[in-house]
This record gives C-alpha cells, structure tokens and sequence, in this order.
C-alpha cells in the first residue's frame, strides 16, 4: 500500500485563491538547500544507472526494467519538485558547492558501505579509497555516475603533502601551479578525504 504524500499547508490570499510560493533566490543559499540538491541529483542519477543497466542485461521491457523505470520517473518528480520550490538558479548554484552530502549505497557483513557517492560540479560520482602506496597514502577513484566515457579519474595527496588527479583539467591546466586544486581534489579536500 502506498503511503499518502503529505502537502504543506496552502496559504490563501485576501480574495481566497491560492498563494503561490516564491523560489528562494540564489544568494540565500543554506546548508539545507545545498544538501536537498546534491541529494536529490544523486538519486536521479543512480535511478538513470539503473535503468540503464536493466535495459541492458534484462530488455526494455523485462519487468524489473519497468520498476526502475517508474524509479527514475518518481526521482525526476522530486527534483521538479524541488525546482518548483528553491528555483533553478539556487539548484544551479547549489550544486556547485563543495559536497555537502554523501550518499552510501549497501553494506558489507564488516559494515563497509559497497558504494560511496558525492556530487563534484553538479555531476554524481562514485567514490572508492584505493590501497595506499608509500609514494601517495591516500588515493581515490571517482567514477562518473551514469558512467561517462572519460574517466575513472585518480585523484591522491602524494607522500610530499603535493596532490595529482589524471583529469584533463589538473592535467593540462593545473599541474604547474602547486597552490590550485581540480574539482575532483577540491572535492576530497573539502571531505577532509585528502
């Protein structure tokens, strides 16, 4: 049985119709907001990794394939509804925030979650801490969520305190200039993961 969606109360003007709700503007950012649009970008995107992976292995119209497909149709709701609220400029700019959420997806029998996911520029990426190696004790693979063709990107503080990703972006940009990060350094940086 469904549970019933609960609606925030309706406000009624001097004349009896229905005030409209105004979007909060860009510049009044909260925690709050930031956190609603990254989660809501990754739950979007992880539904549309979903159906893609059904569709391949079970067939556009396997039964499962449909499940996530209404999956999908429900999350992409959601983040309508969230547009319609905070507007599309304070989403916009909410999901170029440093991450402010994570989400984990399942769970080993030790408690590990099986997926780690964060937002990097309004993109959803899955997260995984690689071995350590004397030469960088920390290094990270970001892999883009639906999977994009560029990537997984490495991402590591190197055992000089230095850090490097093999992005396009550190690679041809950044790599001279010691004091900048990338997005996806600047991301793990702001996790305190580096």
């Amino acid at each position: 049985m469904a549970m019933p969606v609960r609606q925030p109360p309706t406000t009624r003007t001097s004349s009896g119709r229905r005030a409209r709700s105004r979007p909060i503007p860009p510049p009044d950012l909260e925690f709050k907001t930031v956190e609603l649009a990254q989660r809501a970008r990754m739950i979007v995107d992880v539904a549309e990794a979903d159906l893609d992976a059904a569709e391949e292995h079970l067939g556009p119209f396997h039964e499962t394939t449909w499940s996530f497909r209404g999956a999908l149709a429900e999350a992409r709701n959601s983040w309508d509804r969230l547009r319609a609220r905070y507007g599309l400029l304070a989403l916009d700019a909410a999901l170029e925030e440093p991450p402010a959420t994570v989400l984990t997806l399942g769970h080993t029998p030790d408690g590990t979650p099986l997926a780690i996911l964060i937002v990097v520029d309004g993109k959803t990426y899955r997260v995984q801490r690689l071995p350590d190696a004397p030469e960088a004790p920390r290094i990270w693979r970001l892999t883009r969520l639906p999977p994009h063709e560029d990537g997984p990107y490495h991402a590591c503080r190197l055992a000089d305190g230095s850090t490097q990703c093999d992005c396009a972006e550190w690679t041809y940009q950044i790599a001279d200039l010691s004091a900048e990060l990338c997005k996806h350094l600047a991301a793990l940086d702001a996790l305190g993961w580096l």
